[in-house]
Protein backbone atom coordinates (compact mmCIF):
# COMPACT_ATOMS: atom_id res chain seq x y z
CA UNK A 1 0.00 0.00 0.00
CA UNK A 2 1.54 3.46 -1.41
CA UNK A 3 0.84 6.19 1.84
CA UNK A 4 1.45 10.14 -0.04
CA UNK A 5 2.45 12.47 3.01
CA UNK A 6 2.23 16.55 2.55
CA UNK A 7 5.14 18.39 2.75
CA UNK A 8 4.37 20.19 6.41
CA UNK A 9 4.41 16.84 7.95
CA UNK A 10 7.61 15.45 6.32
CA UNK A 11 9.54 18.69 7.42
CA UNK A 12 8.40 18.34 10.58
CA UNK A 13 9.52 14.58 11.01
CA UNK A 14 11.87 13.59 8.36
CA UNK A 15 13.46 10.38 9.06
CA UNK A 16 16.44 8.63 9.17
CA UNK A 17 20.37 5.98 6.16
CA UNK A 18 24.99 3.57 -1.42
CA UNK A 19 26.06 1.61 -5.21
CA UNK A 20 27.72 1.30 -8.80
CA UNK A 21 28.97 3.69 -11.57
CA UNK A 22 27.10 6.79 -12.71
CA UNK A 23 27.23 7.56 -16.57
CA UNK A 24 26.39 11.34 -17.69
CA UNK A 25 25.17 10.78 -21.19
CA UNK A 26 21.93 11.49 -22.79
CA UNK A 27 19.14 9.10 -22.78
CA UNK A 28 18.73 6.80 -25.27
CA UNK A 29 15.11 5.82 -25.00
CA UNK A 30 11.95 7.75 -26.05
CA UNK A 31 10.13 8.44 -22.75
CA UNK A 32 11.15 11.54 -21.50
CA UNK A 33 9.32 10.49 -17.79
CA UNK A 34 7.14 12.19 -15.52
CA UNK A 35 7.35 14.25 -12.18
CA UNK A 36 8.18 12.20 -9.23
CA UNK A 37 7.44 14.68 -6.87
CA UNK A 38 3.93 15.68 -5.86
CA UNK A 39 2.75 19.42 -6.68
CA UNK A 40 3.33 20.09 -2.79
CA UNK A 41 6.75 19.17 -2.87
CA UNK A 42 6.04 15.51 -1.33
CA UNK A 43 7.23 12.57 -2.38
CA UNK A 44 4.77 9.13 -2.23
CA UNK A 45 6.06 6.21 0.21
CA UNK A 46 5.73 2.68 0.55
CA UNK A 47 5.06 3.11 4.29
CA UNK A 48 5.46 5.38 7.09
CA UNK A 49 8.26 6.97 8.30
CA UNK A 50 10.10 6.37 11.25
CA UNK A 51 9.50 9.81 13.48
CA UNK A 52 13.35 10.31 14.58
CA UNK A 53 11.83 12.65 17.12
CA UNK A 54 10.48 9.50 18.87
CA UNK A 55 11.37 7.53 21.98
CA UNK A 56 15.23 7.23 22.07
CA UNK A 57 16.90 4.31 22.43
CA UNK A 58 18.24 2.96 25.37
CA UNK A 59 22.22 3.93 25.04
CA UNK A 60 23.16 0.80 26.67
CA UNK A 61 21.79 -1.63 24.71
CA UNK A 62 22.42 -3.08 21.41
CA UNK A 63 22.29 -1.54 18.43
CA UNK A 64 20.51 -4.00 15.82
CA UNK A 65 19.75 -1.98 12.54
CA UNK A 66 20.46 -3.94 9.57
CA UNK A 67 21.36 -0.70 7.67
CA UNK A 68 22.53 2.30 10.34
CA UNK A 69 21.70 5.78 9.33
CA UNK A 70 23.13 7.37 12.24
CA UNK A 71 25.19 10.57 11.78
CA UNK A 72 29.27 10.11 11.09
CA UNK A 73 28.85 6.47 10.46
CA UNK A 74 31.13 5.24 8.04
CA UNK A 75 32.00 2.22 6.45
CA UNK A 76 34.93 1.08 3.26
CA UNK A 77 34.11 -1.64 1.24
CA UNK A 78 36.90 -3.71 -1.18
CA UNK A 79 35.50 -3.48 -4.55
CA UNK A 80 36.23 -6.27 -7.22
CA UNK A 81 34.48 -5.09 -10.43
CA UNK A 82 35.29 -7.71 -13.91
CA UNK A 83 35.43 -3.97 -15.66
CA UNK A 84 36.81 -1.17 -13.73
CA UNK A 85 39.35 -3.64 -11.57
CA UNK A 86 40.01 -3.45 -7.47
CA UNK A 87 39.47 -0.47 -5.34
CA UNK A 88 38.12 0.58 -2.63
CA UNK A 89 34.40 2.79 -1.38
CA UNK A 90 34.01 4.42 1.30
CA UNK A 91 30.30 5.32 2.95
CA UNK A 92 29.59 8.19 5.11
CA UNK A 93 26.47 8.89 6.72
CA UNK A 94 26.34 13.05 6.72
CA UNK A 95 22.54 13.30 8.63
CA UNK A 96 18.90 14.51 7.75
CA UNK A 97 18.50 17.31 5.53
CA UNK A 98 16.24 18.62 2.80
CA UNK A 99 15.95 16.52 -0.58
CA UNK A 100 16.28 18.72 -3.17
CA UNK A 101 13.82 19.74 -5.45
CA UNK A 102 11.60 18.30 -2.60
CA UNK A 103 9.55 19.83 0.92
CA UNK A 104 10.82 16.47 2.53
CA UNK A 105 14.24 15.63 4.77
CA UNK A 106 15.79 12.27 4.99
CA UNK A 107 19.09 11.33 5.63
CA UNK A 108 21.75 12.31 3.46
CA UNK A 109 24.58 9.15 2.62
CA UNK A 110 27.62 10.14 0.49
CA UNK A 111 29.89 7.36 -0.78
CA UNK A 112 33.36 7.94 -2.84
CA UNK A 113 34.74 6.06 -5.18
CA UNK A 114 38.46 6.25 -5.87
CA UNK A 115 39.02 4.30 -9.49
CA UNK A 116 42.11 6.62 -10.26
CA UNK A 117 44.58 3.65 -10.24
CA UNK A 118 42.21 1.60 -12.21
CA UNK A 119 40.61 4.12 -14.42
CA UNK A 120 41.78 7.29 -13.98
CA UNK A 121 38.25 8.76 -12.46
CA UNK A 122 36.47 9.48 -8.96
CA UNK A 123 33.22 8.23 -8.64
CA UNK A 124 31.04 10.21 -6.06
CA UNK A 125 27.31 9.37 -5.21
CA UNK A 126 24.74 11.89 -3.29
CA UNK A 127 21.64 9.40 -1.80
CA UNK A 128 18.69 10.68 0.31
CA UNK A 129 17.35 8.13 2.42
CA UNK A 130 14.75 7.14 4.89
CA UNK A 131 13.66 4.38 6.70
CA UNK A 132 10.27 3.16 7.44
CA UNK A 133 8.12 1.75 10.18
CA UNK A 134 7.64 -1.59 8.33
CA UNK A 135 11.34 -2.20 8.36
CA UNK A 136 12.46 -1.12 4.84
CA UNK A 137 15.15 1.49 3.69
CA UNK A 138 13.70 3.40 0.71
CA UNK A 139 15.66 5.77 -1.56
CA UNK A 140 14.06 9.35 -2.57
CA UNK A 141 16.87 10.49 -4.52
CA UNK A 142 20.39 9.89 -6.30
CA UNK A 143 22.92 12.10 -7.51
CA UNK A 144 26.10 10.76 -9.64
CA UNK A 145 29.35 12.91 -9.59
CA UNK A 146 32.09 11.87 -11.73
CA UNK A 147 35.57 13.99 -11.10
CA UNK A 148 33.87 16.41 -8.88
CA UNK A 149 30.96 17.20 -11.59
CA UNK A 150 27.42 16.13 -11.78
CA UNK A 151 26.12 13.99 -14.73
CA UNK A 152 22.80 13.01 -13.32
CA UNK A 153 19.93 12.80 -10.54
CA UNK A 154 17.71 9.87 -10.04
CA UNK A 155 14.09 10.18 -8.64
CA UNK A 156 11.45 7.32 -7.56
CA UNK A 157 7.89 7.49 -7.00
CA UNK A 158 7.05 5.99 -4.67
CA UNK A 159 10.30 6.31 -3.03
CA UNK A 160 12.41 3.11 -3.88
CA UNK A 161 13.86 0.44 -1.53
CA UNK A 162 17.38 0.56 -1.12
CA UNK A 163 17.23 -2.25 1.93
CA UNK A 164 16.18 -3.63 5.23
CA UNK A 165 16.50 -2.06 8.17
CA UNK A 166 14.75 -4.62 10.46
CA UNK A 167 14.83 -8.15 9.94
CA UNK A 168 11.53 -10.46 9.14
CA UNK A 169 10.03 -12.76 11.65
CA UNK A 170 10.32 -15.39 9.59
CA UNK A 171 12.01 -16.74 6.19
CA UNK A 172 11.62 -16.96 3.78
CA UNK A 173 10.18 -13.46 3.08
CA UNK A 174 9.64 -11.69 -0.02
CA UNK A 175 8.69 -8.09 -1.20
CA UNK A 176 7.91 -6.66 -4.76
CA UNK A 177 8.99 -3.08 -5.63
CA UNK A 178 7.85 -1.51 -8.71
CA UNK A 179 8.23 2.19 -9.49
CA UNK A 180 8.65 4.99 -11.60
CA UNK A 181 11.88 6.38 -12.15
CA UNK A 182 13.05 9.66 -13.18
CA UNK A 183 16.79 10.37 -14.46
CA UNK A 184 17.41 14.10 -15.12
CA UNK A 185 21.03 14.52 -16.99
CA UNK A 186 22.75 17.91 -15.91
CA UNK A 187 24.15 17.40 -19.76
CA UNK A 188 20.45 17.79 -20.64
CA UNK A 189 17.72 15.64 -21.08
CA UNK A 190 15.30 13.49 -19.17
CA UNK A 191 14.49 9.84 -19.31
CA UNK A 192 11.27 7.82 -17.39
CA UNK A 193 11.96 4.22 -17.03
CA UNK A 194 9.30 1.82 -14.63
CA UNK A 195 11.37 -0.93 -13.27
CA UNK A 196 10.26 -3.68 -10.79
CA UNK A 197 12.05 -5.39 -8.09
CA UNK A 198 11.64 -8.36 -6.12
CA UNK A 199 13.49 -8.36 -2.68
CA UNK A 200 13.68 -12.17 -1.15
CA UNK A 201 15.10 -13.09 3.06
CA UNK A 202 16.66 -16.06 2.22
CA UNK A 203 18.18 -16.85 5.25
CA UNK A 204 18.95 -15.75 8.50
CA UNK A 205 22.14 -16.22 11.32
CA UNK A 206 24.51 -16.95 8.18
CA UNK A 207 28.42 -17.23 8.45
CA UNK A 208 30.07 -14.51 5.92
CA UNK A 209 34.17 -13.82 6.15
CA UNK A 210 34.82 -10.32 4.90
CA UNK A 211 38.56 -8.77 5.52
CA UNK A 212 36.41 -6.58 8.26
CA UNK A 213 35.74 -10.12 10.02
CA UNK A 214 34.24 -12.71 10.51
CA UNK A 215 30.30 -12.51 11.21
CA UNK A 216 27.75 -15.24 12.57
CA UNK A 217 24.42 -13.54 12.46
CA UNK A 218 24.30 -12.24 9.39
CA UNK A 219 21.10 -12.50 7.28
CA UNK A 220 21.49 -13.45 3.54
CA UNK A 221 18.83 -11.10 0.97
CA UNK A 222 18.74 -11.58 -2.24
CA UNK A 223 17.45 -8.65 -5.00
CA UNK A 224 15.96 -9.23 -8.98
CA UNK A 225 15.24 -6.81 -11.28
CA UNK A 226 12.66 -8.02 -13.69
CA UNK A 227 11.66 -7.57 -17.33
CA UNK A 228 8.41 -6.77 -18.65
CA UNK A 229 7.70 -10.85 -18.71
CA UNK A 230 8.29 -10.81 -15.16
CA UNK A 231 11.24 -12.70 -14.95
CA UNK A 232 14.74 -11.96 -13.72
CA UNK A 233 16.80 -10.20 -16.47
CA UNK A 234 19.85 -11.47 -17.12
CA UNK A 235 23.44 -10.56 -14.51
CA UNK A 236 20.66 -8.45 -12.71
CA UNK A 237 20.37 -10.41 -9.57
CA UNK A 238 22.08 -9.36 -6.46
CA UNK A 239 23.12 -10.97 -2.85
CA UNK A 240 23.32 -8.85 0.02
CA UNK A 241 24.25 -10.10 3.89
CA UNK A 242 23.46 -7.59 6.24
CA UNK A 243 24.43 -7.89 10.06
CA UNK A 244 22.52 -6.32 12.86
CA UNK A 245 24.75 -2.85 14.04
CA UNK A 246 26.76 -3.24 11.09
CA UNK A 247 24.96 -3.11 7.90
CA UNK A 248 26.36 -4.53 4.73
CA UNK A 249 29.26 -6.58 4.87
CA UNK A 250 29.15 -8.07 1.17
CA UNK A 251 27.29 -7.71 -1.72
CA UNK A 252 27.84 -9.87 -4.99
CA UNK A 253 26.41 -9.47 -8.75
CA UNK A 254 27.57 -7.35 -11.26
CA UNK A 255 30.85 -7.07 -8.93
CA UNK A 256 31.95 -7.74 -5.29
CA UNK A 257 31.45 -5.89 -2.63
CA UNK A 258 33.56 -6.71 0.86
CA UNK A 259 34.04 -4.55 4.09
CA UNK A 260 37.28 -4.11 5.21
CA UNK A 261 36.41 -1.40 8.18
CA UNK A 262 33.62 0.16 9.76
CA UNK A 263 32.61 2.61 12.39
CA UNK A 264 29.46 2.60 13.11
CA UNK A 265 27.42 5.35 15.48
CA UNK A 266 24.98 4.45 18.09
CA UNK A 267 21.76 6.45 17.76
Amino acid sequence: MKFRKMAALFAACGALAACGGGSGSLPTGNDPGNPTTNPDGSVDLPGNPVDPGGVKPDPKAEYTSLWPLTQGSTWTYRITDPVNGVFNKTVTVLGQETVPDTQMTAVKVHSKQDRTATTGTVYEENSWQMELTNGLVVRLREEDITDGLRTRATTWSPAMMKSLATSPASVPWEHRDAVRELITYDAGGTEGKDPTYVWKVLAKDVTVTTPAGTFTNAIKVQRDKLNKSGEVKEEKQRLYWLVPGVGKVREEGERTEELSSFDVKKP
